[in-house]
């Protein structure tokens, strides 16, 4: 819990409490920040994670006015992730209640004609890109905020000589392959060394393409977001699209290398051209999202991709092992990232009045 002297002990993240990318959010917000409360919204695909129901409270969507209410009461802020309708009523409550509002938002899934968005005090954009797209709508209360990554979940590698692992973290394979599953098997299995492996790591087994005996497929979910990257001496993450991108982020903070692909955000975390894949020429609308125009995919070229990881096969992973964790420690450094939030938050809660 955090402590109570922190100045984000009267804000609430308002998220889900589970493994999916938001779980793991909201849990930075408190251990990196200090947030003092967590409003949590019930899991949408897998288990939800214990509560204590005093600074954790559930706060699901058909929650009645007067819950949301009294949860809201006292506090100061509550900062939510990508959209406002978690609950349909909860943005214009906290407005009526003089309690600042602030979103994350996601640029692939951001609809900015939502109505609820004219009681949102401040947009935290994770990245230049997301702050380009809202603001594209109009939007003029936006800020660029580094993520609160916490870097003591994750281990401190120190990758040293040519990759010879390589891994890849699939998570739920949605109908997009949004991670590049599919497209990193396929990419792995061209190339024609034998003394090269790749193990997938995926939450739930799906139909996968052709694979030799040298793609080892694992699957389930593990405990600790820290034993995805104990092992293996480079990852391979060509993401189509990606809001903050935490599968291709924390192996950079652990130290290992990276092969991703050449397209905002995941570029703005590699630093070393060699590992950045060329997408290809087109880009195309994500599954089932053609009301939101710029959600939209850019594939790998399978052949540039496979060139990536030859290239790792066959050069020194140590300088970039080296310079990748120590990037890491200067981006994500607590102090600095607590002074950063807490000057815009705390000026938005200032300003905040009730109506």
């Amino acid at each position: 819990m955090p402590h109570p002297d922190s100045p984000f002990s009267q804000w609430a993240v308002y998220a889900h409490k589970d493994d999916t990318g938001f779980g793991r959010m909201a849990s930075d917000v408190r251990s990196v920040l200090g947030f003092g409360h967590h409003l949590a919204i019930p899991s949408e695909r897998l288990v939800d994670q214990s509560i204590d129901g005093i600074s954790e409270r559930w706060l699901p969507a058909d929650s009645s006015v007067e819950l949301v209410r009294s949860l809201l009461s006292g506090l100061e802020g509550i900062l939510f992730f990508e959209r406002p309708t978690w609950h349909p009523d909860i943005l214009r409550i906290a407005y009526e209640l003089g309690v600042a509002t602030v979103c994350v938002p996601m640029w692939e899934w951001f609809k900015g004609n939502a109505p609820e968005w004219k009681y949102c005090d401040l947009f935290a954009c994770p990245s230049h890109f997301t702050e380009k797209i809202v603001r594209s709508f109009g939007f003029k209360n936006t800020c660029v905020l580094t993520w609160p990554l916490d870097l003591a979940k994750f281990p401190m590698r120190r990758v040293t000589g040519q990759a010879r692992h390589f891994l890849h973290n699939a998570g739920l394979v949605d109908a997009d392959d949004r991670k590049g599953t599919l497209d990193t098997i396929k990419a792995f299995c061209r190339i024609k060394r034998s003394d090269v492996r790749l193990t997938v790591r995926m939450q739930k087994i799906v139909p996968l393409p052709p694979i030799d005996d040298r793609v080892e497929i694992l699957s389930g979910n593990l405990q600790n977001v820290a034993d995805l990257y104990l092992t293996g001496d480079i990852c391979v993450q060509p993401s189509k699209m990606e809001g903050i991108g935490f599968m291709v982020l924390e192996p950079v903070c652990s130290g290992l290398p990276v092969i991703t692909t050449n397209y905002p955000p995941m570029n703005e975390y590699v630093q070393q051209p060699d590992l950045r894949c060329r997408t290809k020429w087109f880009k195309r609308n994500a599954f089932a999202t053609h009301w939101i125009p710029h959600a939209h995919l850019k594939p790998p070229s399978i052949r540039n991709l496979t060139r990536r990881m030859e290239w790792a096969a066959e050069n020194d992973m140590t300088p970039i092992s080296n310079y990748n964790r120590q990037w890491a420690e200067d981006l994500f450094d607590p102090s600095l990232l607590r002074e950063r939030w807490l000057q815009c938050l705390t000026q938005i809660a200032t300003l905040k009045k009730p109506e």
